[in-house]
């Protein structure tokens, strides 16, 4: 895809994208830069960032902490210095006031599918997502990144989203569970924190059942039940689940009763 047809804020993203794109094209074994986040949804705005993730062959993906320090250099020669890693590599490059984040793949990915408490903590469907749905691929070299794209497309098969929807809806009821029982202890911001767990997971279980991609669970929540969903209510809904949230029993109760209420409503 050319960059001209992309809607940059201002003329400093153009420019950094542009020196990035050459220098991870010219890189040992990247098979697919893509473009994901906000400014490949054409929403990016002054203080956005810009969000790349870089496809490599294995043994190249294999090697990236050897070689962080190279990189470390090259990034310096673009006027971008690393300010966040993730584990032994970079996450994140600072060119002046704006941010790049920065992800690497060889393309294996793995959902989780026996524990219901990993099945709602790896990112799978947002993963899948923002790489192939949501996402601008800048460069292709070969036809492996469609290739990657066709396995998980229009979604991935039954048998997973079987698992997967089971180990949400388990998970959601624990954290029902758990939002109640803090209450009565009066834990309140621990019920809190639980009662937002289970908003959360109750959208992956949605998302899972009507067999449609997230682009994330706390982010862009009125675009993506408007728009992907095609739910409008929902959002106003959920807006009611958190607006004016008691820190009492009765007050966690409330909203505990709402977030089943809205999973028989739409994720049963």
């Amino acid at each position: 895809m050319s960059l001209s047809s992309l809607n940059f804020p201002n003329t400093d993203f153009r420019e950094i994208l542009t020196e990035l794109l050459e220098y991870y094209k010219a890189c040992p074994r990247v098979y697919a830069v893509i473009l994901l986040g906000s400014l490949a949804r054409g929403k990016a705005v002054e203080g956005s960032c810009i969000d790349l993730c870089i496809f490599l062959e294995r043994r190249q993906m294999e090697r990236l902490a050897s070689t962080v320090k190279r990189r470390t250099k090259d990034y310096a020669r673009l006027g971008g210095e690393i300010c966040y890693y993730e584990g032994k590599i970079e996450g994140g490059i600072q060119f002046g006031d704006m941010r790049v984040d920065v992800s690497f793949t060889d393309g294996n990915f793995q959902p989780s599918t026996q524990h219901s408490f990993d099945i709602t903590k790896d990112e799978f469907e947002t993963t899948i997502g923002n790489l192939f749905v949501y996402a601008v691929p800048l460069y292709e070299k070969d036809d492996r990144y469609r290739h990657l794209k066709r396995l998980y497309l229009p979604f991935y098969d039954d048998a997973l989203r079987r698992a997967r929807l089971d180990g949400t809806a388990k998970e959601f009821r624990y954290k029902v569970w758990k939002t109640r029982w803090l209450a009565r202890r009066g834990e309140f911001y621990a019920a809190l924190d639980a009662l937002l767990e289970a908003k959360r997971i109750f959208l992956q279980h949605l998302f899972i059942k009507e067999r449609k991609y997230p682009i994330d669970f706390d982010k862009w929540l009125k675009e993506q039940c408007v728009q992907i969903l095609n739910k409008p209510a929902l959002y106003e809904e959920i807006l009611t689940l958190i607006n004016k949230i008691e820190l009492t029993e009765n007050g966690i109760k409330e909203k505990t009763d709402l977030i089943e209420k809205l999973f028989t409503k739409y994720a049963s």
